[in-house]
């Protein structure tokens, strides 16, 4: 036993003396200090340094826009119905063309109209030569009179039938002149330029005034209408400009300017109704789309401004890292209107100053900003 316990002790002794060994040869090939501590320095000052993307704060004119949804208005619709009854003779336009004011949309027809018109020509024409006789009949007893010859009564009878007959022509004159009209009112007109909407009659149908035979869009100018908070009132008013997008064109945006502010809030939703006028000279837009809104209610001129990339939220507001002798300082800033990619900045940067646009995901106070 004693003797086995020895060989033990004198095997692990020399395993342990093989490992020690080993660590030492390890350590003296590639665990021992660096023959040039400078150099290992330097090696670990060059990754310490943070890239990023800078870039300067900068003044800009910004717009103050109030956005809301709209809807296309026609400037000008109309129901067409007929001024004067009758049948349908003939339709003379297609359904959704364009039209001019004054074409000839429906002719109704008119035989009945002309008879009568005929039939009062004919009762003037014997009313105007009974009054030239009754004329004539009166100045011959006047001159009677005046000789003394005829008598007064006479006189007074034949100036009597004279002013009778002189009223008659009158009347039938008023009566062939409202005839004519009636006549033109059987040709339906367009009223103005536009688009002609759906037929609603077909040839030979009889037809009254109720009855609506068409409609006219006018669709070269627009309406667009809209409502804004009860709190923006006091800047709103007529003239403004407004810029319109359409989900029909979203690479297009139109312009039109505001004609029209509602004096009075709507109590039921407390908004204000706003109509604006824009050209539509290609008829693209139709009335009756949704469109998007830019009330442009004025201009913020020379304000200081960052891109909105270089904000980071924090719990009580905004901040952004300045650059500062390569070191990265956090700057806490006040925000005012904010715009697609761009921010005003009303506190905490100055015109001029570096800061970090982007990549600062990676630092921290005091960091080290790499060089351009």
């Amino acid at each position: 036993m004693k003797t086995g316990k020895t060989k033990g002790g004198q095997s692990l002794c020399r395993s342990l003396g093989i490992a020690a060994f080993a660590i030492l040869l390890m350590c003296a090939g590639g665990c021992g200090g660096p023959e040039n501590p400078q150099a290992e320095k330097e090696d670990e000052d060059s990754g310490s340094c943070v890239n990023v993307d800078r870039t300067q704060v900068e003044t800009a004119d910004l717009e103050e826009i109030i956005q809301a949804i709209g809807s296309i208005e026609a400037f000008q619709t109309v129901a067409v119905h007929p001024e004067t009854g009758g049948i349908i003779e003939s339709v003379h336009f297609e359904e959704g063309r364009k039209v001019k004011k004054g074409d000839l949309l429906f002719t109704i027809d008119d035989a009945k109209i002309q008879a009568q018109l005929e039939a009062r020509q004919a009762a003037l024409e014997e009313a105007e030569a009974n009054r030239e006789n009754a004329r004539l009949v009166y100045q011959r007893r006047q001159r009677l009179y005046e000789q003394e010859v005829g008598t007064e009564e006479a006189r007074d009878e034949a100036r009597t039938r004279y002013q009778a007959l002189t009223a008659q022509v009158k009347r039938l004159k008023a009566e062939i002149e409202s005839i004519r009209e009636t006549l033109a009112d059987t040709r339906v007109r367009a009223p103005f330029d536009g688009f002609t909407g759906e037929r609603r009659v077909d040839q030979g149908q009889l037809v009254n005034t109720d009855i609506q035979l068409t409609s006219i869009v006018q669709t070269a100018r627009l309406e667009i209408a809209f409502t804004v908070p009860e709190r923006y009132t006091g800047q709103v008013r007529t003239g403004q400009e407004i810029r319109v997008t359409t989900a029909a064109y979203p690479d297009k945006t139109f312009s039109g300017t505001v004609d029209f502010v509602d004096p009075q809030i709507a109590p039921a939703t407390r908004s204000l109704r706003i109509k604006a006028r824009m050209d539509n000279p290609d008829n693209i837009l139709r009335p009756g789309g949704f469109v998007t809104v830019e009330l442009i209610t004025g201009v913020r001129e020379n304000v200081l401004t960052i891109p909105e990339e270089a904000l980071i939220p924090t719990r009580t507001g905004y901040m952004v890292f300045a650059i500062e002798d390569l070191r990265a300082n956090g700057r806490e800033v006040e925000i005012g209107l904010r715009r697609p990619g761009t921010v005003e900045i009303t506190g905490g940067l100055e015109k001029g100053e570096t800061i970090v646009q982007a990549g600062h995901i990676s630092l921290y106070e005091g960091a080290e900003v790499c060089p351009e």
